[in-house]
């Protein structure tokens, strides 16, 4: 039997993805608020899809460091989020409104 390989490749969401994500159809488009990354250790990775993969890390956020979260684009324990000039998912059990 030949053995297969498969390489995934995971895309950003468009907007029509991102509004369709549980608790992304708010009214609000502009429910920016900033945060603060709260993490003990490491860093806290902004990500192209909300889902814990080292592939999907698009930029590494550090302890202290304030960016901004759309707080209605939910998904799981992930925000929409932005920083550096990017913008994906972080876990937002790592972040503190400010």
């Amino acid at each position: 039997m030949e053995e297969k390989n498969f390489e995934l490749e995971i895309a950003p969401l468009t907007e029509e993805e991102l509004d369709a994500v549980d608790g992304g159809a708010g009214e609000s488009r502009s429910a920016w608020r900033s945060a603060r990354c709260v993490v003990k250790k490491n860093y806290l990775a902004l990500r192209n899809h909300p889902s814990y993969k080292y592939e999907n890390e698009i930029a590494r956020i550090y302890r202290g460091t304030v960016f901004s979260v759309k707080t209605d684009k939910v998904s799981g324990n992930y925000v929409w989020a932005s920083y550096g000039g990017k913008t994906g998912w972080v876990d937002k059990r790592f972040i503190q409104y400010c």
